[in-house]
């Protein structure tokens, strides 16, 4: 591989057909640049997607009670089985592996006032994690934490259009709002990052001070938040499991469709994914076809090499040259080629995708940079377009005889 008087002469090769080996070059080059550039923007497309239409939440698992509609273990049937925080603390316990978080859901429809400004509005047991999950945006003050649920704090954090209604133009961090008939202050304003009316029209206080309020630990639903690497089908199994779990900790039949009401995301979005796939392969076809008008590309010129080049082969072969020492002269120079100015593709394409970033958001394309493994797999592809280029011009010169040779043009 090191012999420098191959390298010589594969160098002299090359400088004989300047013009045809930058060509076929240039070829594999844009092969692989199209290659690593579509995968990247296919990847931004994706990303684009999902931030727009799939946020983080949208793989929740979502959890609620129900009737149970058969007889099971003693029960009646048409019993309403309602979930309570120690379901929430067990949910908690037994996905700690694959949840993000775990949110319960206690939540009432509630009178607000403010002096003679009132309205109803709907009333959250909320724990820290529930700033996150609904992205919420912190506009004055701050979010609910873990010491005002240990101290049962009569704290509360309003929506933008709870402090619009209550307050009109006023501020309402520190103020007091009466909810039913109990006086509660306001430590925090938020608003949606997406923008949405509804969910600026929510009042959170800690979970445990309206367990207090309410005088009761029953909960509306549970909401199990999935990490995101998780697949769809991990996902799909930890719904299963948790309506295995309640079932069996509520005394529920195992072919009750009621009592326990598991919402598994991974139904619906597996179309999505089905979608990407089909798109994903459809990018694979455009760049394979790309880099096999490379590989071609090579390998004719090649072709061409070895045919201009058959006396010298053939004396080579009649000095004792093997055939083993040709294909790896015609491969060496292949393979050279291929992998000059397929770098130079693919490090032109990396520097694109890495320069676009976020500038392309207007269409959906958000951070197109190619990941490593990409970047691997374009290196590997190389390696095997350069050695398919060269072995069959390789192959047929070792197999050319040297007394043909010798005479060929006579």
């Amino acid at each position: 591989m090191f012999d420098f008087d191959r390298w010589g002469e594969i160098w002299a090769s090359i400088r004989a057909n300047k013009l045809r080996t930058f060509l076929s070059g240039v070829t594999i080059a844009l092969a692989l640049f199209v290659f690593i550039t579509l995968f990247g923007l296919s990847k931004g497309l994706q990303n684009g997607f999902e931030r727009e239409f799939f946020p983080p939440n949208v793989k929740a698992v979502h959890i609620s009670g129900g009737k149970a509609n058969l007889a099971f273990k003693g029960r009646m049937s048409d019993r309403l089985v309602e979930l309570k925080i120690d379901d929430y603390e067990l949910l908690k316990k037994e996905t700690a592996d694959r949840a993000a978080m775990v949110l319960p859901r206690l939540e009432r429809m509630i009178s607000a006032r403010n002096f003679s400004e009132y309205g109803s509005y709907t009333l959250i047991g909320s724990i820290p994690e529930e700033k996150d999950y609904r992205e919420f945006e912190i506009l004055k003050g701050r979010f609910l934490d873990e010491f005002d649920g240990e101290d049962i704090e009569k704290n509360i954090v309003i929506g933008r259009m709870v402090e619009k209604d209550l307050f009109k133009t006023g501020s309402a961090l520190g103020q007091p709002i009466q909810l039913g008939k109990t006086m509660f202050r306001v430590v925090g304003v938020y608003s949606d990052k997406k923008d949405e009316g509804d969910n600026e029209r929510l009042i959170l206080l800690p979970l445990k001070t309206a367990e207090v309020v309410f005088g009761t630990d029953v909960l509306s639903g549970m909401v199990v938040v999935p990490e995101e690497s998780l697949p769809l089908s991990a996902i799909s199994e930890m719904a299963d499991e948790i309506r295995k779990l309640l079932k069996a900790k509520h005394d529920i039949h195992p072919d009750d469709t009621g009592g326990i009401r598991v919402y598994d995301p991974s139904e619906g979005l597996e179309t999505t994914n089905l979608f990407f796939l089909v798109f994903t392969l459809i990018v694979l076809i455009i760049g394979i076809g790309s880099l096999v008008a490379g590989i071609v590309s090579i390998g004719n010129m090649m072709v061409f090499s070895v045919k201009e080049r058959t006396k010298e082969i053939g004396i080579r072969k009649a000095l004792g040259a093997k055939p083993s020492n040709i294909i790896g002269l015609i491969m060496q120079e292949a393979i050279l080629i291929t992998f000059l100015f397929g770098a130079i593709g693919i490090v032109v394409a990396v520097l694109l995708t890495n320069a676009i970033q976020d500038s392309l958001v207007d269409y959906l394309i958000y951070d197109p940079r190619v990941e490593p493994i990409r970047i691997v797999m374009a290196a590997l592809v190389l390696f095997f377009a350069g050695i398919m280029a060269g072995f069959i011009p390789a192959r047929r010169a070792s197999k050319i005889k040297p007394i043909e040779a010798l005479n060929e043009g006579k």
